[in-house]
């Protein structure tokens, strides 16, 4: 199954990226859409690599303004995490706010493969689905084969000269350089680590309904500064 998806994205693209990935598994598995995530083993995420569908974008950028969800969990157990009813008590207990929030935009089934094992992984690569449904062996095959050619594209990169866009058409180094850059301004601005910029990012993401690029963008220009709240500190 490895091989059947490489070779499909080099038909569609002689410089495949990971959106070929994506756009291949979105054409082998029945879905709303394919997205990955860049996701750390600690399971910090600073947002989305690439969606086939605004639909997976938006599930996508909502996990990760909350730290929370399905993909945050395989790219931190470095295993899969299968869900084909999110509206299942069980789901609902592990990603609370997620899940309400997920299922109120007709999500209903996740299917997260992390992008790369034990200390190594980088992300994690969805497959959406707007109906309660698990997957089919050959389905859950090309999911992990997916996650496993997307690996090697981030960690090889394309051929010399090509570009792998991510959700917004932009650039994904310039992208996950300025959710650092901001990530830094902030844990200055605050007086905080690192990790808690992170969370402050997503918290004003999610509650300003914005991805996580959108606000490090914000804070990088200038145009948005964190301060410290005077009864806190």
């Amino acid at each position: 199954m490895r091989a059947r998806v490489a070779s499909r994205a080099r038909a569609r693209e002689a410089s495949a990226g990971v959106n070929d990935v994506c756009d291949v598994c979105a054409e082998l598995v029945p879905c709303r859409g394919v997205g990955v995530i860049m996701a750390s083993g600690k399971g910090t995420s600073t947002g989305s690599y690439y969606a086939t569908t605004r639909f997976s974008r938006r599930s996508d950028e909502l996990q990760t303004a909350l730290g929370q969800g399905p993909s945050i969990s395989a790219a931190a157990r470095g295993e899969a995490v299968l869900v084909p009813d999110l509206s299942r008590a069980s789901a609902r207990r592990l990603w609370p706010v997620f899940a309400e929030s997920a299922l109120a935009d007709g999500l209903k089934g996740v299917f997260a493969f992390p992008v790369g094992a034990g200390a190594a992984v980088l992300g994690a690569l969805t497959v959406h689905r707007s109906d309660p449904s698990p997957l089919e062996e050959d389905e859950l095959a090309c999911g992990l084969a997916s996650a496993e050619v997307a690996l090697d594209l981030m960690l090889h990169g394309p051929p010399r000269g090509a570009t792998v866009p991510w959700a917004n058409g932009g650039d994904m180094g310039s992208h996950q350089v300025e959710v650092h850059q901001a990530a830094g301004m902030v844990s200055l601005q605050l007086d905080v680590t690192v990790d808690e910029a992170y969370s402050r990012l997503r918290a004003h993401a999610f509650r300003h309904d914005m991805t996580l690029a959108d606000v490090a963008q914000e804070v990088v220009r200038r145009r948005l500064r964190f301060t410290p709240d005077p009864t806190t500190g």
